[in-house]
């Protein structure tokens, strides 16, 4: 029987787990933690659930609609997304909409911003360039500078690369469709107990070795050091920190953290009817909170928001920098054969669940 030797039991791993053991291969899952799913496993509060950060699902990829849905039955639901601006004392649209630009101060101003840029470009040499040559400075100053820069810890946005379309959905400024997401498919787990039954129904019948911690890679060898004694398989799936697995043989790449505070307030709802998350883009500690319930559906005449908070403990964010890029391109000559590295901490690049499903996919199609 040949065998599969899976990192991590995020959605990347258990959709490989799942994939692998349906096409008969002895699969074996090493999860540092004691419970599958990372940030998607559903916690609850006070009888709320919620999830490490809003975890919605969004796609028009037909073969990841139809993987997930075989365990959790997705509900439709199309959310909208706002952000305060604190020097106007207002909440706006979030992807920015031209209608809401005659609400704004110096409105006369980013009109004759946005008149200059017409028929033009974006620059694509850094993340900060892309977006003064997209919006302007005065759209750039309200929404975005403060908001990245503490996002991803950095002192200034010309740090990162401008590979990040997922920051707009591809659209900078939209005229009319004020949903966060454009997928056809778009929803949310209708259970309370959100994805976790995806993770548990993939892991199902597989070996998964909980409170497994990676000490190394010996690539050469392909043999994955663990607290728990060494592994190999015929095919090797990772889906932690590449530096991590390679022991930081060049290095730490650079990621930042977040800090989640659930919190309770005795009020049904919290946020106006259409809203369901709201960034905070100027000086403010923290870049998000989320009224969750407008995403599960829970009934309760309290409601349970979700505070992020930027920091240096934890590594969620990959911050796409050259010299991290270049640092990325050095582990990855490592790889070995039949070796796949996948998801959010696999690939070093800012992704969500469908990409994560999307990849296992893939990597079942190169094996066959």
């Amino acid at each position: 029987m040949k065998s599969v030797l899976i990192i991590g039991a995020g959605f990347a791993g258990c959709t490989s787990a799942d994939l692998f053991k349906k096409k008969g291969y002895k699969v074996t899952v090493l999860e540092g933690s004691n419970l599958p799913g990372g940030g998607c496993w559903t916690r609850t509060y006070g009888g709320h659930p919620y999830t490490f950060g809003p975890r919605m699902f969004y796609t028009d990829n037909q073969s990841v609609i139809d993987q997930v849905s075989k365990y959790v039955k997705i509900r439709n639901f199309e959310m909208k997304s706002f952000t305060y601006v604190e020097d106007e004392q207002q909440l706006f649209n979030y992807p920015l909409q031209y209608s809401d630009f005659k609400m704004m101060k110096d409105y006369d101003k980013i009109t004759e911003e946005l008149e200059q840029r017409k028929g033009t470009t974006p620059s694509v040499d850094s993340f900060e360039n892309y977006w003064l040559d997209a919006i302007g400075p005065s759209l750039y100053n309200k929404f975005v500078n403060s908001y990245s820069a503490k996002m991803w810890g950095i002192n200034t946005n010309k740090e990162l690369e401008a590979n990040f379309e997922w920051v707009n959905r591809g659209t900078p400024i939209r005229d009319g469709d004020n949903r966060l997401y454009g997928d056809k498919f778009q929803g949310y787990p209708e259970s309370m107990d959100g994805y976790n039954q995806y993770f548990v129904q993939a892991l199902d019948g597989v070996d998964v070795l909980y409170g497994c911690f990676v000490n190394g890679f010996d690539y050469e060898n392909r043999v994955v050091k663990t607290s728990m004694g060494d592994f190999t398989a015929d095919i090797i799936i990772n889906t932690i920190h590449i530096d991590t697995l390679f022991n930081n043989e060049y290095g730490q790449l650079r990621y930042f953290g977040r800090e989640f505070l659930p919190f309770v307030l005795p009020v049904e709802y919290a946020m106006p009817e259409d809203c369901t998350w709201v960034h905070y883009s100027g000086n403010e500690r923290f870049t998000r909170i989320t009224e969750f319930k407008k995403i599960t559906g829970y009934k309760s005449d309290f409601t349970l928001l979700g505070l992020e908070l930027p920091s240096e403990r934890g590594r969620f964010y990959p911050v796409q920098s050259k010299p991290e890029l270049q640092r990325l391109e050095q582990y990855k000559s490592l790889y070995p054969e039949n070796f796949f590295s996948i998801g959010r901490l696999g690939t070093f690049k800012y992704k969500g669940i469908v990409d994560a499903v999307e990849e296992s996919l893939e990597v079942m199609e190169l094996i066959k």
